[in-house]
Order: C-alpha cells, then sequence, then structure tokens
C-alpha cells in the first residue's frame, strides 16, 4: 500500500534559507480555478501524489482516500477527528437491539442521489458489498470484512438487510469503510477505470470537476447532496504537492498563497508560526516499525529479537529524525488510541540488557545483520540511529537503503534481508484494534509471506487470540480479550513500532475555520469556512 509506506515525506528536508527562497513563487501545482472568487474557495497542497487508485473500495492512496470522504458516502460514517459513527446514505443508525444482534435491517436516506442525478437504490449498496464480499475482486476492503460479514441483500428499492455470522463489535465502525458506489457507472467496468480520478462518483457533497494526475484534483460542490453535512466552501481546489519544500513554499507564497496543507515536515513548524500560520499536531499510530525475518536464523528466537528492541535508542532515534515528534512505542497501538493498553513487554533502552537477552539466547558470535529501509529522509536518518544502537553491543549492522517502489518489489518477491524498517498507518481505514493488527499480521500482508511467521505455531496462537476477541459478545469483553492478544504481539516483536509520530497540518487562520488536524494523511474541509 504506497500511501501507508510514505509518512510525512522528507522530514528534514528544508532549511530555512530554502524556505525563504521558494516562498516568493506561487504553489507549483496551482491551476485555472474557472474564476472562481478567492471567498468561494479553498486552496490545499496535499502531500501525496493523486494518481494512485481512486476505486474507493480498492485503495491505500492518502490523497485518493482524504478526497473520497468529501465524494462518496458509506451507509455510516465517521466524523473526521472523533470518528464517531454518523448516518450518512443510511436514514439512521442501527437500533441499540442491532448493534447486538447478527442482522440489520437498513433503509436508505430519503431522495438521496448520485452526482449525475440518479437515484441511490438497495441495489448499488448490494452492488458495492458485493465487491467487498466476492473472494474473486482480491480487493484491499475485502481482508476487513470475510471474517465476520456473510451477505447484504436488497429487501426493497429503499432497504437492504445485513447478515453477519456473529454480532461484530466494531461493526458500526467498520462499515464506514464501504464506500457506497453507484452500480449504473463502474458494474462491468475494468479495474483500470475504475482506478481513474475523473470517473470518480458519488453521492457525497462533491463531485470531481476535474482531475490532472499528478498535478492536482478539483472538487465543487453538488446540487444533488440532500445529506446530513452542510458544507459551504463552492470549490476545492486539492494540489499535488509532494515535494515537502513545495508545500512549504505553497503555504507561504507572496501571491495566491494556498490556505491548507498537510504532511508538514518537522524541521519547517516554527517558521510557519513565525510567519503568523496554525500549525497543529495529532498524535497518531504512523509508526516507524521494526520486521524481522523469521525464516531465518537468529531472527526466529524471540529473545533475539527482544534484545535487539531494547538494544534501541529509541529517544535519540525520535529526535534525530523528527525533530522530536513523536512517542516511543509502549505497545503496538498509540497512546492516543482508545484502545490502547500499555503492553506487558516494554523496549526501554538499555544495551546491558541486550547483551544479557542475546547470551540467554545462546548467540555467542557477532550477529551480522542487513538492514532493508526505504530512502525517505526521515527513515535514513532513524536507520543510521538503529544502526549505531546496534553496533554498540557488537552487532554487525549494514544498511540498505532503497526506494519505496523497490523496497515493496524485494518484499514481494522474498528478498533475504534480516530485518527492515517500515512506515505505516492503518487508522486511515479505521481505529479498531483488530483491523489495525490484522493490516501488518493477515497472511496477506507485505510482512507474513515475506518472514514466514504465518508457518509457525506462534502465530497460530496468535491468530486464535485475535478471533476471540472478535467473536466477543461485548465490547468490553472484545477489550479484555483484544489485549491479551497486543501483549502477544509486543512479547513476540516480529512485526513492532519502534516510535509513533504526530502528523502535521498547517493553515491560515485568517482565512479559513472549521478545520483541525488529523491523525491520518490529508486534510478533512466538510466543515470548512471561508473567511476571506
Amino acid at each position: 500500500m504506497s500511501a501507508t509506506t510514505r509518512r510525512l515525506g522528507r522530514g528534514a528536508a528544508v532549511s530555512g534559507l530554502l524556505l525563504a527562497l521558494v516562498a516568493c513563487s506561487g504553489p507549483a501545482s496551482s491551476v485555472n480555478v474557472d474564476d472562481v472568487p478567492a471567498a468561494e474557495r479553498i486552496e490545499v497542497s496535499i502531500g501525496y501524489n493523486n494518481n494512485s487508485s481512486w476505486d474507493p473500495l480498492n485503495t491505500g492512496s492518502a490523497f485518493a482516500m482524504a478526497a473520497q470522504n468529501h465524494i462518496y458516502e458509506a451507509l455510516w460514517d465517521a466524523e473526521a477527528v472523533t470518528r464517531k459513527p454518523y448516518a450518512a446514505l443510511a436514514a439512521a443508525l442501527p437500533t441499540d437491539d442491532e448493534l447486538t444482534s447478527k442482522t440489520w435491517t437498513v433503509k436508505l436516506r430519503d431522495g438521496a442521489k448520485w452526482q449525475d442525478g440518479q437515484p441511490v437504490t438497495a441495489d448499488d449498496v448490494v452492488f458495492s458489498f458485493g465487491r467487498v464480499l466476492d473472494p474473486a475482486s482480491k480487493i484491499i476492503t475485502t481482508g476487513f470484512f470475510s471474517d465476520w460479514l456473510d451477505s447484504v441483500n436488497k429487501v426493497d428499492d429503499q432497504t437492504v438487510q445485513i447478515n453477519m455470522k456473529f454480532p461484530f463489535t466494531y461493526a458500526l465502525q467498520r462499515f464506514s469503510i464501504v464506500k457506497i458506489m453507484p452500480k449504473h457507472v463502474f458494474e462491468g467496468k475494468d479495474a483500470s477505470f475504475l482506478a481513474q480520478g475523473k470517473n470518480a462518483l458519488g453521492s457525497g457533497p462533491y463531485k470531481v470537476a476535474a482531475h490532472e494526475d499528478t498535478s492536482f484534483t478539483r472538487l465543487v460542490l453538488a446540487d444533488t447532496y440532500n445529506g446530513p453535512l452542510k458544507p459551504t466552501v463552492k470549490q476545492l481546489q486539492w494540489n499535488v504537492a509532494v515535494d515537502p519544500a513545495a508545500r512549504l513554499a505553497s503555504l507561504t507564497a507572496a501571491s495566491d498563497p494556498v490556505q491548507i496543507s498537510d504532511n508538514i515536515p518537522t524541521d519547517g513548524l516554527d517558521q510557519l508560526k513565525q510567519r503568523g500560520l496554525t500549525v497543529e499536531g495529532k498524535d497518531s499510530m504512523n509508526m516507524l516499525g521494526l520486521a524481522f525475518n523469521t525464516s531465518k536464523a537468529p531472527f526466529d528466537n524471540k529473545l533475539v529479537r527482544q534484545a535487539l528492541r531494547t538494544a534501541i535508542d529509541t529517544e535519540k532515534l525520535i529526535d534525530v529524525s523528527i525533530s522530536g515528534q513523536g512517542t516511543p512505542a509502549t505497545s503496538f497501538l498509540q497512546e492516543s488510541s482508545p484502545y490502547y493498553n500499555k503492553a506487558n513487554t516494554q523496549y526501554t533502552y538499555n544495551q546491558e540488557k541486550a547483551k544479557a537477552l542475546l547470551k540467554q539466547a545462546g548467540v555467542s558470535t557477532p550477529i551480522k545483520i542487513r538492514l532493508m529501509s526505504t530512502n525517505i529522509s526521515w527513515t535514513k536518518v532513524a536507520v543510521n540511529t538503529i544502526k549505531e544502537s546496534w553496533d554498540a553491543i557488537g552487532v554487525e549492522t549494514t544498511l540498505d537503503v532503497v526506494e519505496t517502489a523497490q523496497f515493496n518489489s524485494k518484499l514481494a518477491a522474498g528478498d533475504d534481508a534480516d530485518v527492515v524498517t517500515f512506515s505505516g498507518n492503518p487508522n486511515q481505514f479505521g481505529i479498531d484494534p483488530d483491523l489495525n493488527v490484522r493490516w501488518f499480521y493477515s497472511p496477506t500482508s507485505q510482512f507474513m509471506p515475506w518472514n514466514k511467521w504465518s508457518d509457525t505455531s506462534d502465530y497460530k496462537a496468535l491468530m486464535e487470540q485475535l478471533d476471540a476477541a472478535l467473536r466477543a459478545t461485548s465490547e468490553s469483553e472484545a477489550t479484555k480479550k483484544m489485549n491479551i492478544a497486543l501483549d502477544t504481539i509486543a512479547d513476540e516483536a516480529v512485526v513492532y513500532p519502534v516510535m509513533h509520530m504526530k502528523l502535521f497540518t498547517a493553515w491560515d487562520a485568517n482565512k479559513i475555520g472549521g478545520v483541525q488536524a488529523l491523525d491520518i494523511p490529508g486534510v478533512n474541509l466538510l466543515n470548512a469556512t471561508r473567511k476571506a
């Protein structure tokens, strides 16, 4: 998933001098905005590209997923910051009885229309869930539903019945992932058609007015929308600004600056504040993690993995790579997660303990490690700190820093690296712990086919713990059982975070209101207002 392997961009890329030099020019990716007055539009710089898949049921693109929250609706969507669910295409939230049942009856919102004027019907809902539940479709979203959702059937033109295999504690949250798609537009179309941004068409408050790959996507208010949101800004111009220097320049340009940007590099925070911009950070699950190749000795030994984690000077790593804007991992989930529980196993920096663990594991000769990483600037700095920490306990560490695309290809091909670093944030799909764990630990994840841990009895024991939490009959029982699994994940340290980091958003509060920083990539402008 490309969007979850790129976080915070090049975190240490822009010096004060460079910012001063580039700030005199306008946003490089800004384009004609159809002469819409400034008071009726918002221009945005997005730190990710817009040429990945726009299929709302099969994308991990940070740009597309953020934009699709303005274009499409689920039956129940989630508020951007609190993640509180609300009825979107559904006429109402599930009843209390339904929340503890495996059968839900759902009526659609009266008068809901697609952005081409056609009515939204039960056939569209069945079509969309049919894609999700079809194992042959091989789409990302399938993995979030196949374990517990059985079927979605039409009752009448405005009603569907949802049938689960068992009552699922996190069902309401999880349904926000399934953006309902118009059957008459997308049925029978190939993957290429679904993936193109220019073809996006939903029932939400904004529709795509123009799209150019690697440049911009323009959204305008849809006069067909009759849902619960009340957006007021006529046009949203989302400009691609992958380079951090371009994002900072677009915010501080002498003429026609953008009003908001995500993915702010940590070394640009003070400079933006000094220029009068609001800069806000959110604690997030976005992580730098380590994944061990358990198909190779001695990394199949839990004590060795624990030793190498304990040897890392995480505080130094956070300071030098992201200017201190992060937190050492004390659980698989970040401390701001509503499901956080401090793990029984902690990896506080202690080199003597690390040496003792290696001795206990029976490792008497120096370990030689090839550590593979992506070449994002902040990860390059981070892996140097890891190398220093490991070298200090007698480990011979060789760094293999490669392009992100090459990194992904190597893992898929079964590269024999001993350890890899990774960054990722599955919170863009949802915040429930089952989803976040399985994103990394499912048999089809990026890591399990690579390190072969899914072939072990320890992995099977973890899956049994996760399944027990999945089938829990109450949220308290689910939490208790999930904490057991989270403790196992921390203790095994096969795929585990070193740190969680903040994500930063900057905006001109004199020009726009109603916005907040998110703990996921992108921006949310559904409640935004334009002031001047």
